[in-house]
């Protein structure tokens, strides 16, 4: 099958691109001969990928941050079905997150998921779809690979957009002072949600999370039970918390051991609705494209993936 790799030289705020020449060459080294095409703008990845995959079953490498893939991803899936159902999805993370690649046991550097691309074993994965409100209030769809969320998460994605910090740390670091700085602005928000078609309900929250991977934030492991091909999201919210209590459970999220403490409400999921009166920021595998109203939903191993 033939190999095409999609990089985002952007990826880790320029890094990819001074590094490219040595992923080039690990990755030969891995599958042999292959393509590469760059991306230069948002949204390149996505039609680049489509495009591809419309005429031709390929494997596609993206090589770049968690977003890259997202976009990648998007490319892959269309009204809900792959555009190619024999084509393969791998990746070699090097953007600031890195946070995907961490539910596959792989660890933060590149030249791990590199090698790991050389005996690499096709599985079939669940995807998410999130059915949200763009910022001109219309209704738009993304699919995700890993977590979809909402509330403070959404804050933190754009307090890093215009950081400066982000020339100057990287990874957990800059997540970890992004996450810290919003907790004393960003509030609890009333949120009125339906699991699964069921009866409405409503809650005072500060964070509200749909897994289908297992870490967020830059490491944070905050679905810990969740599975990729198990046909269900993890549903996860954090109720009403002071900010002083929420900094005092954030190690616990870090490490896993946070869903039985009080303040957290965990349920797996086939589907979600959830809606505000207040402006609710959403988050898709690192980048923000809209807010709630919004349904996350689960297509049961609908790609692809090969790691």
């Amino acid at each position: 099958m033939k190999t095409i790799v999609i990089v985002n030289p952007q990826a880790g705020n320029g890094r990819t691109e001074k590094i490219w020449p040595n992923i080039e060459s690990a990755l030969e080294k891995s599958i042999g001969s292959f393509e590469v095409l760059q991306t230069t703008c948002r949204g390149d990845a996505t039609d680049l990928s489509r495009r591809i995959l419309a005429v031709d079953t390929v494997r596609i490498v993206a090589v770049g941050g968690d977003g890259h893939l997202n976009e990648v991803l998007n490319g892959f899936i269309e009204n809900d079905l792959p555009v190619n159902p024999e084509a393969r999805l791998s990746f070699v993370m090097t953007g600031t997150g890195c946070d995907f690649q961490r539910s596959l046991g792989i660890s933060g550097k590149w030249q791990n998921a590199a090698a790991k691309l050389k005996d690499a074993k096709v599985r079939k994965i669940d995807v998410g779809k999130v059915t949200y409100t763009a910022a001109d209030k219309t209704q738009k769809i993304r699919y995700f690979d890993n977590i979809a969320s909402f509330g403070l998460s959404g804050a933190v994605d754009h307090c890093l957009e215009h950081s400066r910090l982000r020339n100057y740390l990287g990874g957990s670091p800059l997540f970890l002072w992004a996450t810290i700085k919003t907790v004393f602005t960003h509030p609890n928000q009333s949120i009125r949600f339906r699991i699964n078609d069921g009866p409405e309900e409503e809650i005072c929250s500060r964070l509200g999370l749909l897994a289908n991977g297992r870490y967020f934030g830059g490491a944070m492991h905050a679905a810990p039970e969740a599975e990729l091909d198990d046909g269900l999201l993890d549903l996860l919210m954090l109720k009403e918390i002071s900010v002083a209590k929420f900094l005092w459970h954030l190690p616990k999220i870090y490490k896993g051991t946070h869903l039985k403490i009080p303040e957290i409400f965990f349920q797996k999921v086939r589907k979600f609705t959830a809606e505000s009166s207040e402006q609710v920021i959403l988050d898709i595998d690192g980048e923000s494209p809209g807010y709630l109203a919004a349904t996350f939903e689960v297509l049961p191993k609908i790609l692809n993936l090969q790691i």
